[in-house]
């Protein structure tokens, strides 16, 4: 029977030479007792550790002063944790992903790929492109270098250096920054001069000058044509006439702007405050009066009034948002033949009800945040509760936030599923409970322990075995002290057994 207390009033002094991790793994043997499954075996000793492993689930963890150290593996995945400044997940395969006080510093490594990042100002990503690698290696806005289609770039910001696929643009070469800059997009050319206020446009058959904001010009033939005054106050320009949906832009900013094309007609009277859109693609038109405070939209699938902080209702196609004395509660829908999607929003992130149904898959969830009390999850039947929820309302599904941050305030946490399975955790174990199928296991440390394997094998023990008493298919036995002996008695005669 296992005797947790007696370790440490037996235990030699001289293996206390041996070393904290003798020590452990000695009273983890020692502590060990039964769990739910045959194979499994609990070891607690709160808060220094916490044991768990079964050979049937290819599963075993260790956790150490409640949430701050963790070892898990589980089938092929191994995760260590000295929260909150270190969490890696490592699998059989070599694959790994790692934070260091996320956000702060990550790095996800692959067979053939390998990515590190600090607070996203310094980045080294390496791998081939199928492994979804960017090549890419940075301190920004200083130091780039990297490899695309064009060929190998570096660059010394704002000394010199080329550029490929950085900003909107194809490339970019520059000397001196503002001094002399050259970038390509799609065919366009601009060299700057003292950027932004002097450019000359290049391409086939474009051409162009810019003396900003005084006046500036350019086209293309066939394709658009711009040009601006006193920027950004007068502008006329012309644009994708090479496609079927050419569009006009006139302004005298901000009295009037106006977007013209086919398909869509947009007019703006002191912009942003009062404008009319007609959509004769999507079938709908739409006046603002002001903006953002009055909308009213008249269409089949688009259509709605906003009278904004007491009232708004507004459908777009498949989606429909709602305010009611914003912000104080929002409600948005989402409604198509592939999925049906409804979250309800107090003051933003202070209350969210999300319901989610994706018909073709099946999936069903329902999560709900309530800041900073509580979160919880149902997803295809398996529900879960976690006391507190202090940063998890702001960044919904963020894995990274999971494993590192959240289980440093979880003081209450509850799993369970709809054949009445369920695990419960206070205060990161010093209650914890466990029920799966007609097995039960449960502790209060380091008051009292049970366990139930089924109706004829139960245990229960006081003070981690000062008092441990058990009924089974041998009899029944009672352990005082902590001593492997006992008394027995109601044991079957060979005749019955």
């Amino acid at each position: 029977m296992p005797r947790c207390s007696s370790f440490f009033n037996i235990i030699p002094a001289y293996l206390m030479k041996r070393g904290p991790l003798f020590l452990l793994l000695l009273a983890i043997s020692w502590c060990a007792g039964p769990a739910l499954a045959s194979d499994a075996t609990v070891s607690t000793f709160w808060p220094f550790f916490d044991y768990r492993s079964s050979d049937s689930a290819d599963y075993e963890s260790l956790h150490m002063f409640g949430p701050l150290l963790k070892y898990e593996t589980a089938g092929d995945e191994t995760d260590y944790a000295i929260r909150p400044f270190f969490y890696s997940s490592v699998d059989d395969e070599g694959n790994s992903s790692t934070d260091v006080l996320y956000p702060i510093l990550s790095y996800q490594a692959k067979e053939d790929s390998f990515s590190f990042q600090i607070i996203q100002l310094f980045r080294y990503d390496s791998g081939p492109p199928e492994s979804g690698s960017r090549n890419r290696h940075y301190i920004f806005p200083f130091l780039f270098y990297g490899e695309e289609e064009q060929g190998t770039y570096k660059a010394f910001f704002p000394f010199g250096g080329t550029l490929y696929n950085w900003f909107g643009r194809d490339s970019i070469e520059f000397t001196l920054f503002p001094l002399y800059s050259h970038t390509e997009r799609k065919g366009t050319q601009v060299d700057n001069v003292l950027w932004p206020f002097f450019a000359k446009i290049s391409g086939e058959n474009e051409s162009g000058y810019k003396f900003w904001p005084i006046y500036g010009q350019s086209s293309k033939e066939g394709v658009y044509r711009k040009q601006f005054f006193l920027w950004p106050i007068f502008f006329s320009e012309s644009l994708k006439q090479d496609t079927d949906n050419p569009e006009e832009r006139r302004a005298a900013w901000p009295l009037y702007v106006s977007k013209e094309t086919p398909k869509k007609s947009s007019t703006w009277v002191l912009w942003p405050f009062f404008s009319k859109t007609e959509d004769r693609e999507k079938g709908y038109t739409s006046w603002d009066a002001p903006w953002p405070l009055v909308r009213v939209t008249e269409g089949e699938k688009y259509h709605g009034f906003k009278f904004l902080p007491f009232y708004a209702d507004e459908t777009m196609d498949v989606n429909r948002k709602r305010w009611y004395l914003w912000p104080i509660y929002k409600i948005e829908e989402m409604n198509s033949e592939l999925i049906e999607r409804r979250r309800d929003r107090v003051l933003f992130f202070l209350y969210s009800d999300t319901r989610e149904a994706k018909f073709e898959t099946g999936d069903r969830l329902r999560r709900i945040d309530f800041w900073p009390l509580f979160g919880y999850k149902r997803y295809n039947g398996v529900s879960s509760l976690h006391v507190l929820s202090l940063i998890e309302p702001f960044f919904p599904g963020n894995q990274s936030i999971e494993r590192l941050w959240s289980p440093l305030w979880r003081v209450y946490q509850q799993r369970w599923d709809q054949q009445g399975n369920h695990v419960v955790s206070l205060l990161w174990n010093l209650y914890w409970h466990e029920k799966q199928g007609d097995k039960i296991a449960w502790e209060l440390f380091p008051l009292v322990e049970y366990r139930k394997e089924s109706d004829s094998d139960q245990e229960l023990r006081i003070l981690k075995g000062l008092f441990s008493y058990r009924n089974s298919a041998g009899g029944k036995q009672l352990n005082l002290f902590f001593t492997p002996w006992g008394l027995r008695w109601d044991t079957p005669s060979p005749e019955q057994m």
